[in-house]
């Protein structure tokens, strides 16, 4: 299979801070593998691409679900992530695993080569969606299936919303000046009709765009830890990027006193996400 090199921007500060936290954001993002896969409806011996990969926990429950007859393949412009991933030993019972480093805007796949192509929040961040969804279609075999995890606009979940309207109150009454950073890359395919036009221009048929509201524990934290997280990971970062020390102890307070009013029975942050579980069929 041909792969091409990672892109430098995900090998370096990203990668290194999704790493770090890579382990409470699996069990955050859990549920939400629940739904991918009851959509996926994955059968033994399919050929399976996972998008946007990462560590590849979902790449791995792919393997699980097709079986030894079956193919699991990772992408992800990260080799450092993609490195996890590989480390990682196979389960007795999985299909082998593959981790093919490249963009699906310039991804070269054999043609008809996948059953069923899948992402968990890994195809919002395309530079040409057109091109990258084009490629997929070409790489799935007709009738072949696409199912997709994408966030709905920002302010339909809390798991944002919370965290960035926290900081947001606590940078304003400390007299910052600040503005919400736009909804870019993570909220990219999240108005459904141009989700769907954009498929079927792109070569897929039968684009379904279904919502689902998920509660998501935050990292599996409590509320201090989980306010580290969001600050480290969230648009909070980049409010507060030129700020001191004090003020980002502030931002993280704030976030943390919001969680609190959001504890499980365990002590644990939950929060409410809405998403919408794309599926289409590659005519």
């Amino acid at each position: 299979m041909t792969t091409i090199s990672a892109d430098k921007a995900w090998d370096d500060d990203r990668a290194v801070r999704w790493l770090a936290r890579a382990a409470g954001l699996e069990r955050q993002l859990a549920p939400v593998d629940d739904v991918l896969f009851a959509a996926a409806a994955l059968r033994p011996g399919e050929r399976v691409l996972d998008v946007g990969c990462g560590t590849g926990p979902a790449t791995r429950r792919a393997a699980r679900e097709v079986g030894t007859a079956g193919r699991a393949v990772g992408l992800d412009i990260s080799a450092r992530l993609l490195a996890e991933a590989a480390a990682q030993p196979n389960e007795d019972g999985a299909a082998c695993l593959e981790w093919v480093p490249a963009d699906a805007v310039t991804w070269r796949p054999d043609p008809d080569a996948f059953d069923v192509v899948l992402s968990r929040f890994g195809t919002m961040f395309f530079s040409d969606p057109a091109t990258a969804f084009g490629t997929l279609a070409a790489a799935t075999r007709p009738r072949g299936r696409l199912a997709m995890a994408v966030w709905s606009p920002r302010d339909e979940s809390q798991l944002f919303a919370v965290p960035l309207y926290a900081a947001l109150d606590e940078l304003r009454r400390r007299g910052v000046t600040v503005q919400a950073p736009p909804q870019d890359a993570p909220f990219s395919l999240s108005d459904p009709a141009a989700v769907t036009a954009l498929l079927t221009e792109a070569g897929w048929s039968d684009v379904v765009c279904t919502p689902h509201r998920l509660v998501l524990p935050v990292g599996g934290l409590d509320a201090k830890a989980a306010a580290s997280m969001a600050h480290e990971l969230g648009p909070a970062r980049l409010m507060t990027a030129e700020l001191d020390d004090d003020h980002r102890a502030a931002v993280t307070e704030a976030i943390a006193t919001a969680f609190a009013r959001h504890l499980d029975a365990d002590g644990h942050v939950r929060l409410n996400a809405r998403i919408l579980l794309v599926t289409a069929i590659r005519p």
